[in-house]
């Protein structure tokens, strides 16, 4: 199930004195302790009135019976993975996440994979040996091998959130990436803006895929256009040696640049600032994400509404361990521009 929605402040749905419930049982575990066809407590699960009434009654027993049981044994504890805290993208997420918990009484435990993949397989074993009661995740790409196995065999309840694993059947808070970075590089364009380069965050992530795609879905919308494109990591010192690199050999082949992160562009400026390039006057540069930098730095962004996606992570894991067989969901927030002066007409 795919779901846009737009910013919005959601409700708590328990009360602060509530903690967060454990798993259910898997289909395997309801039919172990019932000596009941899988395939029949699967279809008591999501046809009941396909099923005998007795039937139904010692399977909900039999899960009544597991969440007491488990309840005892639930550590209170939600694992949050992000793959970089330098960023102040990711901090602000879990900022929400973490008020979302205190008040339902639960505590965050937060990793950091650093963008390594065989870090974040061992980070998830780690939570799992440790018996969170579930995880929040931002991965630094693409799902690995065990990742994939965790979520087939319902291990452990996981929310993905900003970056898609592409995994099928999953639980993801997003924003609509595409869309974003598709209104950031139409924004140049009406400025007048006809060379302008992309600098992309971290290739093989599924938000540079996105925002590539809208930038290029821009460009193509105008005719003589002359783009670049650098990959800058979602880093800053990464972006700032690059233009340190361009601006040195005198080669500056643009007048505009639209960034996929704030971090990125705020590089950039350092490094235009310190050789006496002037923004907007000779370059504009938009950034994505409106992290406090962006403000302090009046960098015109495309605003995520990072804490919000924290808060409906919690919550929507909260809603996963309560009720294991419920549809997954897959939620897009909208994005908005936030003008400030880095960015002017082209003359």
């Amino acid at each position: 199930m795919q779901i846009n929605v737009k910013f919005s402040f959601i409700k708590l749905p328990f009360s602060s004195h509530n903690k967060i419930m454990a798993v259910n049982p898997t289909l395997k575990e309801i039919s172990a302790m019932t000596d009941v066809s899988i395939a029949t407590v699967s279809r008591a699960l999501s046809k009941p009135d396909k099923v005998k009434f007795a039937t139904r009654k010692k399977i909900e027993a039999a899960i009544e019976e597991y969440q007491r049981e488990k309840k005892k044994e639930s550590s209170n504890l939600v694992g949050f993975i992000v793959p970089d805290l330098e960023n102040q993208f990711f901090p602000l997420m879990l900022s929400g996440a973490d008020n979302a918990a205190a008040l339902s009484g639960a505590n965050i435990i937060t990793l950091c994979s650093g963008n390594d993949p065989k870090k974040e397989d061992n980070i998830i074993k780690k939570l799992i040996d440790m018996h969170v009661d579930g995880v929040i995740m931002s991965t630094s790409g693409k799902a690995s091998p065990l990742l994939h196995q965790i979520i087939k065999d319902n291990i452990i309840p996981i929310i993905f959130l900003d970056r898609d694993p592409e995994i099928d059947n999953i639980d993801l808070i997003t924003t609509d990436n595409y869309d974003g970075m598709y209104q950031s590089t139409k924004y140049l364009l009406t400025l007048g803006h006809r060379d302008i380069l992309y600098l992309g965050g971290r290739e093989g992530t599924s938000t540079n895929k996105a925002r590539e795609e809208g930038f290029c879905k821009a460009i193509g919308e105008y005719n003589g256009i002359s783009i670049s494109m650098r990959y800058g990591e979602y880093d800053f010192m990464t972006s700032y040696n690059i233009f340190k690199e361009m601006i040195k050999s005198g080669h500056l082949p643009f007048t505009a640049i639209a960034s996929a992160n704030d971090i990125m562009a705020l590089g950039a400026i350092k490094a235009f600032e310190e050789n006496g390039i002037r923004i907007p006057e000779d370059i504009s540069i938009i950034g994505y994400d409106d992290i406090p930098s962006a403000e302090y730095s009046s960098l015109t962004t495309v605003k995520q509404p990072f804490r919000e996606m924290g808060r409906m992570a919690f919550y929507q894991l909260s809603s996963i361990i309560q009720n294991q067989f419920r549809p997954k969901k897959k939620l897009i927030l909208n994005s908005t521009i936030i003008f400030r002066s880095s960015c002017a007409v082209r003359k």
